[in-house]
């Protein structure tokens, strides 16, 4: 009876409960009750005169003259400047504020590589930026969740999530990590790639936007014997003027090769060191990809041809992590069972 007259007050008088995906490129929150209150690219401006925090999130990046006039808080996956995240978190967060006395609890995703000082980071953060307590949940779990599989499931089930700035590989069974590999390489190294190509090759720089386009529309087109042209468009690292070059596929596939390889070796030595029975299972179930690399052109096939696994596309890719989240914030699942980890 204590517990219900406590949840009660809570109820009435505290802010909604919130989970967060809180991503190297994009942060998104959900408020309990009050859906979707933030999904914004993880940018914090800063007056380069006083110091003083301009704007974040979408306001940072349409102020921003140039990607120098942001700072980015995180770093494959992981908060790199903590103070920047306390920014960036705290106007986010007081979008789900109402007439609540009582901060809310908050429920935040983590890749499963981060160590423990990075967890508590996350936790620091989330605090200073207004929640009451924070629970930290493994993003593969949330993920998982949010493309609709039964993670209850007795038997295994594997998820790869290409965000950012890491691959997150997991192997889930009766709702637990069974094995997992995560390597800080993913969609920004892809990226870095390209922009890396251009300027050596055509000695044109290109913003981070358009090595993005470039990186989704090409992806792993290698089919055709005949290459296929692409217009990108970018700096002069001479003139400093803007200009119009053809790319083609050939040439941004190689580029991402090395990082594209990286991840699918990280995927096959997983599946090879699993228990014969475990990885028997993983086969008859296949791979579910979620996350920014999942709507990389080609990359799905890729992975199927050389896994020999069959892949599953999650359907809403970006938002698999959040929308797990924010399930498992409203069944109460949070508390339950990711306590410790």
């Amino acid at each position: 009876m204590y517990s219900a007259i406590v949840s009660g007050l809570r109820r009435a008088f505290a802010d909604p409960d919130v989970a967060i995906d809180l991503g190297t490129a994009n942060t998104r929150m959900y408020a309990l009750g009050r859906g979707l209150i933030a999904d914004e690219p993880s940018l914090v401006k800063v007056s380069s005169k006083t110091g003083v925090v301009e704007a974040v999130g979408a306001r940072a990046a349409d102020l921003a003259k140039n990607e120098l006039d942001t700072v980015s808080p995180l770093r494959a996956g992981v908060i790199a400047d903590l103070s920047a995240t306390v920014s960036l978190l705290q106007p986010l967060l007081s979008r789900a504020k109402r007439f609540g006395i009582i901060k809310p609890r908050a429920l935040a995703c983590a890749p499963t590589d981060a160590c423990e000082s990075e967890r508590e980071a996350l936790i620091e953060a989330t605090r200073r930026a207004g929640a009451s307590s924070v629970v930290i949940a493994p993003e593969p779990i949330a993920a998982a969740i949010g493309m609709g599989l039964d993670i209850t499931s007795p038997y295994a089930q594997m998820l790869v999530d290409i965000g950012d700035g890491v691959t997150d590989i997991a192997v889930i069974r009766s709702s637990k990590l069974v094995k997992t590999v995560a390597i800080r390489k993913a969609c920004s190294d892809l990226h870095k790639a390209v922009r890396n190509m251009a300027e050596q090759n055509y000695g044109l720089l290109l913003s981070l936007h358009e090595a993005e386009r470039l990186t989704c529309e090409i992806g792993t087109l290698v089919t055709c014997i005949s290459p296929m042209f692409f217009k990108a468009v970018g700096t002069d690292a001479i003139t400093g003027k803007e200009r119009a070059i053809e790319i083609n596929n050939h040439e941004v596939y190689e580029a991402m090769n090395p990082v594209i390889a990286t991840i699918i070796k990280a995927i096959k030595e997983l599946v090879r060191d699993l228990p014969h029975s475990t990885a028997c299972e993983v086969i008859e179930n296949g791979v579910c990809l979620t996350g920014g690399g999942a709507r990389l052109n080609g990359l799905a096939k890729r992975i199927e041809k050389e896994t020999l696994l069959d892949i599953k596309l999650a359907a809403d890719p970006l938002r698999a992590v959040i929308n797990g989240a924010k399930q498992m914030l409203a069944a109460g699942l949070a508390t339950s069972m990711w306590m410790g980890y």
